[in-house]
């Protein structure tokens, strides 16, 4: 397989996991998942896997929620942790500004990915009033930045793995 090829195997596996619990016929769930963002391949890089699971804790700790499953799943999507969330004890979108919290204030923050998805669809920044993330090297919308290429990515890929260590050395 080509990096390509593996990178959409993986998030194809992701989405099935999601899937199967939000169109679950035992209850009303909605889905929580971390990652990182990593410009370029491979997805894993050293310590990835730390930063995700203290970003875990971190989130279940300010949300004060406990999911009914989870998993940490690692393919060539690179690495991301998976949680499966009552709706009729949580809310997702206390748990989305939870992420955003986690996301404006943690050192791995900038680089982190949570996403979280109800049957209707993913809960994003902007439909919750929320400001859009920014890029890592100039400041401009990241997702601006992203669409037009404006930076090297092996200048971007430099700085996540810059942020993942910084993260690591707090643990």
């Amino acid at each position: 397989m080509t990096p390509l090829e593996e990178v959409l195997s993986g998030r194809d596996e992701r989405a099935a996991w999601q899937r199967r619990w939000l169109r679950s016929p035992e209850g009303n769930f909605f889905v929580c998942q971390i990652g990182l963002n990593v410009p370029g391949y491979p997805k894993r890089i050293p310590r990835d896997l730390a930063v995700v699971r203290k970003c875990r804790k971190y989130l279940l700790e300010h949300a004060h929620a406990a999911p009914v499953e989870e998993q940490y799943l690692e393919n060539g999507a690179g690495v991301c942790w998976q949680g499966v969330f009552d709706a009729s004890k949580y809310d997702a979108a206390s748990l989305k500004r939870c992420a955003v919290e986690a996301e404006n204030s943690m050192t791995a923050g900038r680089v982190l990915d949570i996403d979280v998805l109800t049957a209707a669809g993913a809960l994003s920044r902007t439909q919750m009033g929320l400001p859009e993330r920014r890029c890592l090297l100039c400041g401009e919308r990241a997702k601006v930045c992203a669409r037009l290429g404006g930076h090297p990515q092996s200048e971007l890929r430099e700085r996540v793995v810059r942020i993942i260590n910084a993260a690591a050395l707090e643990m």
